[in-house]
C-alpha cells in the first residue's frame, strides 16, 4: 500500500467517524507529529535507522491515538509519558527490536532490527518468551489493518 491509497482509507475513515462522538477528552487520532530533526535524534540515540515509511508517516500524521492503535510519539510532550526513546531504551536494550505501539498486553508491534537497520516489515514482539513474529509486510498496511480496521 503506498501512501496515496493510505489516504483514502484514512479520508473515508475519518468522514465515516465525523457524525459520531468520542468520550470526553478522548481524541481518536492525536497526530504528535515529528520533525526531521526529532527522527534523527532519536535514531542516532538508540543507533539504528528506522523504515522510510514509518518516518515519513511520523512526519505527516504523528503518534498518539490512531483510532484503534496507541502508537508511540516519537517525542511526549511530557517527560512521564511514554515516547518512542524512552521506551525502546528500557525495554529492548539489545538494539534488536524498536518497538512502536503497545499491543496492551505487555506485548508490542515494532520493527525488528538488523545491523542498525530495521525492517521494512512489522513484527509482533511476545513478553513471555520475547519471540517475534511477522504481523504486516509494511507500515502502512499495519495501520490501515490494526488502526483503520480496513480489511482486503
Amino acid at each position: 500500500m503506498e501512501f496515496e491509497e493510505f489516504e483514502v482509507h484514512l479520508s473515508a475513515t475519518r468522514a465515516k467517524r465525523a457524525g459520531l462522538s468520542s468520550p470526553e477528552g478522548i481524541d481518536v487520532f492525536e497526530s504528535r507529529v515529528a520533525s526531521e530533526a526529532e527522527l534523527l535524534e532519536v535514531e542516532e540515540s538508540l543507533r539504528m535507522q528506522l523504515p522510510s515509511e514509518y518516518r515519513e508517516f511520523m512526519k505527516r500524521h504523528g503518534g498518539g491515538m490512531f483510532l484503534f492503535l496507541d502508537l508511540l510519539p516519537v517525542v511526549a510532550p511530557d517527560a512521564q509519558e511514554d515516547d518512542l526513546r524512552r521506551v525502546n531504551a528500557a525495554e529492548f536494550k539489545d538494539g534488536s527490536f524498536v518497538a512502536v505501539a503497545p499491543v496492551g498486553t505487555g506485548d508490542w508491534w515494532g520493527f525488528a532490527v538488523h545491523e542498525g537497520r530495521c525492517a521494512n516489515q512489522v513484527d509482533f514482539w511476545d513478553h513471555e518468551d520475547g519471540q517475534v513474529q511477522f504481523a504486516a509486510t509494511r507500515f502502512l498496511e499495519f495501520l490501515a489493518r490494526e488502526g483503520l480496521r480496513v480489511r482486503r
